[in-house]
């Protein structure tokens, strides 16, 4: 039996998403918890100033 190298053992990986699709992606989670994050402890600003 030959050693066979952890390279030999994985199949290539396929073509993956865009970096700017990761970036957006990234973008857009984070908005969505800071403002979950602002509604939820009453600090939104869409509550206009009452």
């Amino acid at each position: 039996m030959t050693q066979r190298t952890p390279d030999e053992n994985h199949t290539p990986l396929p073509a993956g998403m865009p970096l700017w699709v990761k970036i957006s992606g990234l973008i857009a989670i984070l908005l969505v918890a800071a403002f979950l994050a602002l509604h939820l402890t009453g600090n939104s600003p869409t509550h206009g100033g009452h």
